[in-house]
């Protein structure tokens, strides 16, 4: 009797942040002899009872997920742990408040670990109960390696042609300007303050101060650098869940400038002349990637700040020492100096593995076939559990599609579906596919792959060959 088909799914939230990477590594799942479903998050969790067990492939271990990932385990479904957001944080001890649930982090049986440091710190939550932690990388990684980077020569032509010389500015202040007004964790962590300041914590009033403070000098500085470089344009790639309107506002009266966000973020920053952030995963990528980045600080906290995408950057803590800085990455004059060079390199290989060498997604895929081989021994799912999830995901399932078409006002509705579109948007077969071809070209490899869509923004990823 042959063995029944691996299977995999790879839930995405962010569109233009994942999903490459996600078909990438079901690329190199499916040439291994998975099954792999790749898509939405959302859709994916709507309609997890509709889709064959399978290894889940987490993207956070947030307790926000706890009845998700309940759910999956009652219908069959095993969990491999996984952080999309696990290198970038002010300090371990932030990170694990934060960002590892003391529940969900029991439910994954295999964790995959971007990095030495990211397996150091999950080894250290109080509830880690001895589930193997993997290092393996991550497939968005792969993407920035010069094996890959064929994959973005037309975006990146593309964006050159569309706005000429430009200066990038990356802003990640989606907690103290959302795109929902009074939305966001600092600006109600300030309004709480201000109604009753025994409310707030002093590290979440702190936190949410210090946000605010950093957002309004970025703004002073997009104008600065606008009105300072009248011949380059000035891009402005807010996070996706922030407000455009504050970053179109404060640079009103400079025609150079544009605010966009649109595609995954390495070909602008391969287009890009220059790239300006604080604390925010580009400064990493822009490193990985050789293009000249800077982080601009005019406020440090050794207590909030970043450190890993800020110590890989150079460093301006004024707007005088930022403009000599821009100066010299616009000429083509910017050369790193050795000795931090060394200290660079030394400090990423301790929080991202297989920069060099094995790409991540096979290594991805080597530690969840041998998981998979262990599946045949484990027990399979009682019947009375299966059957008890089934009802609860349908039950969600119709809870979620009626409060959508009745239950919210029409502004409400609207604007959630604006923002769901924001993060997913709606996408066809032929994007898959041709994602598909174009790895396949550049590498050579994944012959005889066929893709089918299963529903909106859910779609499957399988080898022909047997």
């Amino acid at each position: 009797m042959p063995k029944p088909r691996r299977r995999l799914i790879l839930p995405v939230e962010v569109f233009n942040r994942e999903f490459d990477a996600k078909v990438l590594l079901a690329c190199f799942a499916a040439e291994r002899g998975f099954s792999v479903i790749v898509g939405s998050k959302r859709e994916i969790h709507l309609k997890m009872d509709l889709l064959p067990q399978s290894i889940y492939l987490a993207i956070n271990l947030s307790d926000r997920n706890i009845l998700i990932d309940t759910l999956l385990n009652k219908l069959g479904h095993r969990i491999a742990g996984g952080d999309e957001e696990g290198i970038v944080y002010s300090s371990p001890e932030i990170y694990i408040k934060e960002k590892l649930g003391s529940e969900v982090f029991k439910k994954p049986e295999i964790f995959l670990a971007w990095g030495p440091e990211n397996q150091r710190i999950w080894k250290t939550h109080s509830d880690y109960q001895g589930a193997p932690i993997h290092i393996t990388g991550n497939p968005r990684i792969d993407l920035l390696r010069p094996e890959l980077r064929p994959f973005w020569e037309g975006q990146t032509q593309d964006l050159r042609n569309r706005y000429g010389r430009f200066i990038l500015i990356n802003t990640n202040y989606d907690r103290i300007n959302n795109h929902r007004p009074g939305k966001g964790e600092d600006q109600q962590i300030l309004k709480a303050a201000q109604e009753n300041p025994s409310a707030v914590s002093e590290y979440d009033l702190a936190l949410a101060t210090y946000h605010r403070d950093l957002f309004q000098n970025f703004q002073t500085m997009a104008s600065t650098i606008a009105h300072s470089y009248p011949d380059y344009t000035i891009i402005i790639r807010p996070h996706p869940s922030e407000s455009q309107d504050t970053w179109e506002k404060a640079t009103a009266d400079c025609s150079n400038v544009q605010v966009v966000f649109e595609g995954n973020i390495v070909p602008w920053l391969l287009a890009a002349q220059v790239v300006i952030h604080n604390s925010c995963t580009t400064g990493l990528e822009s490193y990985i990637l050789g293009v000249p980045v800077i982080a601009y600080r005019p406020l440090t906290s050794d207590r909030f700040d970043r450190k890993l995408p800020n110590s890989l950057s150079q460093q301006a803590f004024d707007l005088p020492e930022l403009h000599s800085l821009v100066d010299v990455s616009v000429k083509g004059a910017y050369h790193p100096d050795p000795n931090i060079s060394t200290t660079q390199k030394n400090l990423i290989q301790q929080y991202i593995a297989y920069l060099e060498g094995s790409f991540a997604s096979e290594k991805m895929v080597d530690i969840l076939e041998e998981y998979d081989n262990t599946l045949e021994n484990k027990p399979a799912i009682h019947l009375p559990t299966y059957l008890t999830g089934k009802t609860e995901a349908v039950w969600r399932r119709i809870k979620r599609q009626y409060n959508a078409s009745f239950h919210m006002n029409n502004n409400h509705r609207q604007e959630r579906y604006q923002y769901l579109n924001h993060i997913f948007p709606d996408i066809e077969l032929r994007d898959v596919e041709s994602r598909i071809e174009n790895f396949q070209s550049i590498l050579n490899r994944f012959k005889g792959l066929a893709t089918r869509r299963i529903t909106n923004g859910i779609f499957e990823v399988t080898s022909t060959r047997s």
